[in-house]
C-alpha cells in the first residue's frame, strides 16, 4: 500500500527488483497519492498498479489491493522498506514448513536509528497494552531465534491467503483507517486456530515513519492508535477476559488521560477523549465482531494467552513514557 513518499517507493521498488525468490508479483496500490508517485511507478512496468481512487488509509488500501494478488501467500510491505535479496525465502519456508502458522514477520532493522531492531514481535500484557520485544535494541542472541507472538507489524507481514476465510471473510477492518490493524488481524487469527511467529532469519531495514511523521504533532497517531486498541480489546477478548482485562486497561488509559490533563498536554488528553467517543459511537461493531469471533473462535483465551502473554517489568512502561525504551533490557524468552 502507497501513499505519497515517491522517493522511499523508488527505494522499494529498486530492492524487489534484486529479489532471489524465483516466482513473485508486485502489487502497488496507490491510495489517491498527490506528489510524484505516478512518474516513479510508470518507470516499472512489471509492477502491477491498482488506484484506490481515494486515501482509504492502510486498512483500507490494503483491502482494496487483496483481489489483485494471486498467490497462495500474500506479502504486505511498507513502501518505506528496502528488502534484501534473499528475504523472502526464509518467510515462505517457514510456513510450509509450520502448517499451524498463518502469519510471520522477519527481523526490521531501523537504518534511520543507528541500525536499532525495529518490533521483534509483540506480546498481549495483562492489562491489554502491548509489550514490543526488541524495539529500539541493539541486535543480540535472544533476537537470533523464531518464537510465536501476539502480533506483528504489517510493515513487513507473509501471511496465508487461506486465512481470509477463516477469520470471517476480511483481511483488516476498514474502520480503524492506520494503526492497530494488523494486530487486530493477528488476534483473530490466533483465536482461528492458527498461529502467529517472528522469524529472525529474514531481514529488511525499515525507514519508520517515513510515511506518517508529519502527522505525529496533530496527536492523529495517538487518537489513532488509542481507538483502534480499545475497539479491538473489546470486540476480540472473550466475556471473561474482559472482565480480567479491561478493569487494568482503563486504569492506565484513565490515568495516562489524568496526568495529561494536569500536565496541559491538551493534544494527548483530546487523543483519549476521541477513543472513547469514537468506541462509544461503534458499539454496534464491536458488538458484531464479537459475535463473528464467536463463529469462527477455535482456541479459547485461556490457551491464547498461555503461548502469547508476556508482562515486562514496571520499568517497562515508565521508560516507554520517558521516550527512553531503548535503555530497557528484554528479558530472554523461555
Amino acid at each position: 500500500m502507497h501513499y505519497n513518499g515517491a522517493e522511499v517507493l523508488k527505494n522499494c521498488l529498486e530492492s524487489l527488483r534484486r529479489l532471489t525468490y524465483p516466482r513473485f508479483e508486485v502489487v502497488v496500490v496507490d491510495n489517491a497519492s498527490t506528489d510524484a508517485s505516478a512518474e516513479v511507478l510508470a518507470r516499472y512496468p512489471s509492477v502491477r498498479v491498482v488506484h484506490s481512487g481515494h486515501n482509504r488509509g492502510f486498512a483500507g488500501g490494503n483491502n482494496f489491493g487483496l483481489p489483485s494478488c494471486s498467490g497462495p501467500f500474500i506479502l504486505l510491505l511498507n513502501n518505506d522498506t528496502i528488502v534484501t535479496p534473499d528475504f523472502l525465502q526464509p518467510l515462505v519456508e517457514y510456513l510450509c514448513n509450520h502448517p499451524q502458522v498463518g502469519i510471520v514477520q522477519g527481523k526490521m532493522i531501523l537504518s534511520r536509528h543507528g541500525d536499532a531492531l525495529d518490533v521483534c514481535g509483540s506480546f498481549l500484557t495483562r492489562f491489554g497494552f502491548l509489550y514490543h520485544y526488541g524495539y529500539w535494541k541493539k541486535d543480540a542472541q535472544k533476537y537470533n531465534r523464531s518464537y510465536p507472538v501476539f502480533t506483528v507489524k504489517a510493515a513487513c507481514l507473509l501471511f496465508r491467503r487461506a486465512l481470509i476465510d477463516a477469520v470471517g471473510g476480511y483481511l483488516f477492518n476498514e474502520d480503524f483507517f492506520c494503526y492497530y490493524e494488523e494486530t487486530d488481524f493477528c488476534h483473530r487469527v490466533w483465536l482461528a486456530g492458527f498461529e502467529v511467529h517472528f522469524v529472525h532469519n529474514s531481514s529488511i531495514q525499515h525507514l519508520q515513519g517515513a510515511t506518517s511523521e508529519r502527522m505525529q504533532t496533530s496527536g492523529f497517531v495517538l487518537r489513532q492508535y488509542l481507538t483502534n486498541q480499545t475497539f479491538g480489546l473489546l470486540a476480540n477478548l472473550s466475556a471473561g477476559s474482559l472482565w480480567r482485562i479491561m478493569p487494568g486497561y482503563f486504569l492506565v488509559f484513565f490515568a495516562s488521560m489524568t496526568l495529561a490533563a494536569l500536565t496541559g498536554q491538551s493534544s494527548v488528553w483530546r487523543s483519549h477523549w476521541h477513543a472513547l467517543m469514537a468506541c462509544r459511537r461503534r458499539l454496534g461493531k464491536i458488538r458484531a465482531q464479537r459475535e463473528l469471533i464467536r463463529r469462527t473462535r477455535k482456541i479459547s483465551d485461556r490457551e491464547l494467552f498461555a503461548k502469547v502473554m508476556r508482562n515486562p517489568r514496571l520499568e517497562y512502561f515508565v521508560k516507554t513514557f520517558q521516550g527512553r525504551l531503548s535503555d530497557y533490557e528484554d528479558e530472554i524468552l523461555n
